[in-house]
């Protein structure tokens, strides 16, 4: 008889693919941050910014001071021997005329000056003294540099070849034709001459401000200078005036002002000056009186400056970033203080259903500003009509009264946070911020630049 075999048949384990696991765990992650990021705000991002705004006035001014030409009194080729915008001493040199070139011509003179210790030394003054505060944002003070060192070479020359030829004159008798031109008087030499040469504010016009009739050239020449022509000219005070044209409109708004503060965009120069505003017939002029710099400007009759009407200091924001928001307007005399702590709040009040008696609770609420007579408090945290406590009066009143606040959006912890701004001066494309205002913004902080593609705590990164 044949044993019966009766077989159980087990199923296999099937056993667990780490791989596969990996794979799925790493898909589900990419797709959840491809969800994730598409949900995102995508916004651009400013830096707070610490900034002056200005807002001026543009205007071209005529300089006014007290000059002289002085002439050649014979025929011949001249010789320099001070700087242009150079203060001189009266009897002090100023150039030597030869009828004939002899004693150029003997002297033979290469224009390249001998330097002594004591001259390579201030060079070298004058170098380190340019490293020391040089910046690389600043870099055409290199070309003031050269100026300065140009200026400084070129009068050593002129010193030497004045020496020079005083002991060729001397020493040979060649004086027939030659000689020295002594300064008649202290002031400021000048070689540069124009058109408006002895102008006064007393005897400026309209016509005055005429470009096209304008000229101006240097009164320097290697060619023969002529008897009666102009050989320099001197300014005998420092003190010289820049006179502007204005509107009606702006001589009654200016017109009470004694000091106004001004930039002269040719060099970007800032300075604050007595002013005089003046009427001749219909015209209308502000005048600038100064006392310094006056050698800077010696080869300009016309600038133009900047009238700096308002100037304000604090953090610069693009006006893309401004955004207002509605609060709650709460009476300061509504706020009180429950609880166990000393923090500030409403008391809000239920009726009860039963008895229909009212019913006191304190709520602990975030003030977010408060002026003199109300506190500002998010719409976020109560309905509109939510009865609260007037404990000054008594009375049961209803939150209802909204105000405004304007602001711009922080978002330096990856999410929209309202923050309160003061705007004290704007542009067409920026606004300047007080700095140091209570829920505001400081310098660096990061804002949404443009306010209208977010919602207060929406998460941007």
């Amino acid at each position: 008889m044949k044993k019966s075999r009766n077989t159980v048949k087990f199923k296999k384990r099937k056993k667990i693919n780490i791989g596969t696991l990996l794979f799925l765990f790493i898909l589900v992650y990419l797709v959840a941050s491809i969800l994730y990021s598409r949900s995102k705000i995508q916004i651009s991002i400013y830096e707070v910014q610490e900034q002056n705004l200005a807002r001026e006035l543009t205007v071209t001014g005529v300089i006014t001071r007290e000059e002289r030409l002085c002439y050649v009194q014979e025929e011949g080729y001249i010789n320099y021997y001070l700087q242009d915008g150079k203060r001189m001493k009266k009897d002090v040199a100023v150039y030597s005329i030869d009828n004939n070139r002899a004693v150029y011509d003997t002297l033979g003179y290469s224009g390249d000056p001998d330097f002594s210790e004591d001259d390579m030394l201030e060079l070298k003054r004058r170098l380190a003294s340019f490293g020391n505060s040089y910046s690389g944002a600043a870099f055409e003070t290199v070309y003031a540099l050269k100026e300065e060192l140009t200026g400084f070479v070129n009068e050593l020359s002129d010193q030497q070849l004045l020496v020079g030829m005083q002991d060729l004159a001397a020493n040979t008798g060649m004086q027939g034709n030659f000689r020295f031109v002594y300064a008649d008087q202290a002031g400021i030499i000048s070689y540069t001459s124009d058109s408006l040469d002895g102008l006064t504010t007393d005897t400026i016009t309209p016509a005055t401000f005429d470009m096209e009739s304008f000229t101006s050239n240097s009164l320097i020449s290697s060619g023969l200078y002529a008897a009666g022509a102009p050989a320099y000219k001197i300014i005998t005070s420092d003190e010289w005036q820049i006179t502007c044209p204005i509107t009606p409109d702006q001589y009654t708004t200016f017109q009470e002002k004694k000091r106004m503060k001004f930039t002269i965009e040719k060099n970007d120069f800032t300075f604050t000056a007595p002013v005089e505003f003046v009427q001749k017939a219909s015209q209308y002029y502000i005048i600038i009186t100064m006392t310094k710099y006056g050698p800077n400007y010696l080869k300009d009759r016309f600038l133009t400056l900047d009238i700096i009407l308002s100037e304000e200091n604090g953090l610069k924001i693009p006006k893309s970033s401004v955004v207002n928001k509605e609060f709650y307007l709460v009476p300061l005399e509504c706020l009180t203080e429950g609880g166990d702590s000393n923090e500030s709040g409403l008391t809000l009040v239920n009726y009860n259903a039963q008895t229909g008696q009212p019913e006191y609770i304190f709520h602990q609420t975030e003030i977010y500003y408060q002026d003199e007579e109300f506190a500002y408090i998010s719409k976020n945290l109560f309905d509109s009509g939510t009865m609260i406590y007037d404990s000054s009066t008594g009375e049961i009143v209803p939150l209802a009264r909204t105000g405004v606040l304007t602001g711009a959006y922080n978002i330096n912890r990856g999410y929209a946070v309202f923050r309160r701004i003061e705007i004290v001066e704007e542009d067409e494309d920026y606004v300047i911020i007080r700095k140091g205002t209570s829920s505001g913004l400081s310098v660096y902080d990061h804002i949404a630049l443009n306010a209208e593609t977010v919602t207060e705590d929406s998460i941007i990164y």
